[in-house]
């Protein structure tokens, strides 16, 4: 969960340096961005402030997510592993999920 928390925290770091920019280039950015995750206990600790034991070893720094989530610049959203596309990047997967997971990004064999 802790790993998952930071790199959520981190890809809110980079939609923070990303949304004004868009917003000089003219694209709307009133809607918050969603960020996908497929673990449930992160999610559940950035929107809910749980500083239980198992987030104890979490630094302040990495909690900027509450913050822009009352702010609504981002919005957690659930997927479920199975359909998470970030696996190809992530993670060692057999053959037959890669295929799927190649095929979801519009990627072709040649």
């Amino acid at each position: 969960m802790n790993a998952e928390y930071i790199a959520i925290a981190e890809a809110t770091k980079d939609v923070m340096w990303w949304r004004p920019l868009l917003k000089q280039l003219g694209y709307d950015t009133s809607a918050p961005t969603t960020l996908l995750n497929d673990n449930q206990g992160s999610i559940f600790l950035a929107c809910n402030g749980d500083n239980g034991t198992r987030s104890k070893a979490i630094d302040v720094k990495y909690h900027l997510i509450r913050q822009e989530l009352r702010n609504r610049t981002i919005e957690l959203s659930y997927v479920a592993t199975q359909h998470n596309i970030a696996d190809i990047l992530t993670k060692g997967l057999a053959r037959d999920r890669h295929r799927i997971l190649t095929a979801a990004l519009g990627v072709t064999r040649a």
